[in-house]
């Protein structure tokens, strides 16, 4: 059963469905935990959909978790059970399970945390329509496990879905949530008056309850803000371009020794250090809009997971319009439509100019129409060449920057994220229904030579190589992600779908890789 839940994390819910009634559970009526699971699936299919099907999705749902409950009395499926009540429109079925919740944690639910009780009561009083009896269940929970932000999201993402059935706001939940996110960037060039500078960097985290900074450490702004926030405790995680010494030579040693102690000071705290890009000197400054795009992505990613919020801070441009990566990084923030801080310090960036030989981000879409190694030529007609003018119209919307097969795979590249996950998206709702259909997306550096046999532009790079071997451990059905990609989607994009993690998968020549899912955002 663990691998069914896991292909429904990954996304895949037809094939968890299938995985499901082929072991037989489909006849099973008697076991609390197939009830349970059966339960869920059906529950992720409801937060899926609209309407009749998402009420009847959750009237199915409701009944499996509460047989479930009536073969093995249990806080959790009950407490299921009740809210996809709400959500199937039997208010009054949802407060007698509700009721029926309370009753058996007041009997005592042994081997169970304090905060998992105390979020369970708080949610049947919630169901119950007591909201101020909700709100003190639920802050006790949290005092008695402070730090548990991630348990804390689970509840308030379940809150939010209650509160949005029952019509009313969800507001009182913000004091409630957990500390912000960060995504922090700046200029090399600080004034004499670090002091009073620190102090408005102090304030402003307070402020925006920081606990989490997500950017890169080159001398000057980026230090400086990195350092305000290990002073106050917050994570700090490094997304660095190219790698850690290259970065060092470049970004922070030419400014003096001093800074590069501060950088190793800073290294050494960082909960986690990412390198993006390259390090040759040619690709450069793509790498460093790529560790922008990923840090800004990641900080916004984890804000979502934590049901929080992702801020931004530019140390330097006075505005979004000026020249300048940290001013290019502040403009897709707004684009976004997220809120972000600039503390302008009076200095220009200095601009880099365009160079045409160097490497450019591409957005690669992998794409397998075939559902097997072994297939025979009667397959490549009926599965490939039978489907291509269907792929032809699908990718009409956003023309590639350039497409090329595989021994069995097409590989398409496209100038950002977004166009190449919009082309997934239409390819899936083209194709997912006719044959075997997998895909997989990863943003990363390519270079545009000429073909010396037909003099034609072609891009050569290894984000090519990565999104084909990523293929061949994607679900059938599914699209997986990179996390780069994954991430720069979400920094571009606000309503670009979800990523779920599937996680570190060791893909063929490769270190494990951090992989996502991508589904389409709830709907109601």
């Amino acid at each position: 059963m663990l691998a069914i839940t896991a292909q429904a994390r990954a996304g895949a819910l037809d094939l968890a469905w299938r995985m499901f009634r082929d072991a037989g559970y489909d006849r099973v009526a008697d076991d609390p935990a197939v009830l349970s699971l059966r339960g869920r699936l059906l529950k992720d299919e409801a937060l899926l959909l609209a309407g009749e099907a998402r009420r009847q999705h959750a009237r199915e749902a409701a009944a499996a978790y509460s047989a479930a409950a009536q073969l093995a009395p249990a806080p959790y499926p009950l407490i299921n059970a009740a809210t996809l009540a709400l959500i199937a429109g039997d208010i009054a079925g949802s407060r007698a399970l509700a009721a029926d919740v309370q009753e058996l944690l007041q009997a005592g639910v042994p081997d169970e945390t304090p905060y998992w009780l105390g979020a369970t009561e708080a949610e049947a009083l919630l169901l119950a329509g007591d909201r101020d009896a909700a709100e003190a269940a639920l802050a006790r929970a949290i005092g008695a496990a402070p730090l548990a932000w991630e348990d804390h999201a689970s509840t308030l993402r379940q809150f939010g879905v209650i509160l949005a059935e029952q019509g009313v706001s969800a507001a009182w939940l913000d004091a409630y949530r957990p500390p912000r996110s960060l995504h922090f960037a700046g200029h090399m060039r600080l004034p004499e008056d670090v002091a009073a500078l620190s102090d408005s960097i102090d304030a402003l985290l307070e402020q925006e309850r920081v606990g989490f900074g997500y950017g890169a450490l080159a001398a000057g702004a980026d230090l400086l803000i990195a350092e305000r926030l290990i002073a106050r405790g917050a994570e700090l995680h490094v997304v660095l371009p190219g790698d850690v010494r290259a970065f060092v030579d470049r970004s922070v040693r030419p400014h003096g020794e001093d800074w590069v102690e501060r950088f190793e000071a800073a290294l050494g705290e960082a909960a986690s250090v990412q390198e993006m890009g390259e390090a040759s000197p040619a690709a450069f400054m793509p790498s460093v809009r790529l560790a922008d795009l990923v840090a800004m992505g990641r900080a916004t990613m984890h804000a979502g997971l934590l049901q929080s919020e992702a801020v931004q801070l530019l140390l330097g441009p006075a505005s979004v319009d000026e020249v300048g990566q940290s001013a290019h990084a502040g403009g897709l923030w707004r684009k976004a439509g997220r809120r972000q801080h600039l503390l302008p310090l009076g200095a220009s960036s200095t601009p880099h100019g365009a160079d045409r030989t160097a490497p450019q981000i591409v957005a690669v879409l992998a794409v397998d129409l075939l559902g097997s190694e072994g297939e025979d030529l009667a397959a490549l007609d009926r599965d490939v060449a039978g489907r291509l003018p269907a792929l032809h119209q699908a990718l009409r919307t956003s023309p590639p920057l350039a497409v090329r097969w595989g021994a069995r795979r097409l590989l398409i590249a496209f100038e950002g994220t977004g166009q190449a996950y919009g082309a997934a998206v239409r390819l899936a709702a083209a194709l997912g229904a006719s044959g075997p259909l997998r895909q997989a997306l990863h943003i990363g550096l390519a270079t545009a030579i000429d073909d010396p046999v037909t003099g034609a532009p072609v891009l050569l790079g290894s984000a090519f190589d990565l999104a084909e071997r990523m293929l061949g451990v994607t679900t059938p059905g599914a699209t997986f992600a990179s996390e780069a990609f994954a991430a720069s989607l979400a920094a571009c994009e606000a309503d670009a779908g979800r990523a779920e993690l599937v996680g570190e998968i060791a893909l063929a020549g490769q270190a494990p890789t951090t992989l996502y899912a991508l589904k389409p955002r709830f709907t109601r």
